[in-house]
């Protein structure tokens, strides 16, 4: 990948961050970062080799995402998101509240597609909005010991 294909999506990819709600102490990547090295899948939702745990309607408002999604992370608060423009680009952050961050995310990337690393284990929360449900993969890398 060029240096110039970097630069741009890592210039696109701020420009539409500094719109979301609900993160603080956003650090931008455009190698992918040893937190994630692990995962060796598809960062594609739609091409996701994890299998569906869990689905949802997709009329379930923001704030019922949300409750469904905090069940879900617990208290973990430090993530991992991955943006495609044309390379990509690795959002480390910290979640202040999910309540603000999905609506802000929702309309400024116009998707409930989202896939988000856990910082400080191996796992990975997916979201695909299907036609008429959210479905939600989790995967967890338990090869490891920890």
């Amino acid at each position: 990948m060029s240096d110039l294909k970097k630069r741009l999506s890592l210039l696109k990819v701020e420009k539409r961050i500094k719109g979301l709600k609900g993160i603080k102490d956003v650090h931008f990547l455009t190698d992918k970062p040893k937190e994630i090295a692990w995962y060796a899948g598809e960062l594609n939702p739609i091409d996701s080799p994890i299998p569906c745990l869990y689905e949802f309607s997709a009329n379930l408002t923001t704030k019922d995402l949300s409750r469904s999604i905090q069940s879900l992370v617990g208290k973990r608060r430090q993530f991992i998101l991955v943006l495609w423009e044309f390379s990509p680009v690795y959002i480390l952050f910290q979640m202040e509240s999910l309540d603000d961050f999905l609506p802000s995310y929702f309309s400024e990337f116009f998707t409930r597609d989202l896939t988000l690393f856990f910082q400080d284990q191996e796992k990975v929360l997916d979201l695909h909005l299907a036609e008429d449900k959210v479905e939600v993969r989790v995967l967890e890398n338990k090869a490891k010991n920890r």
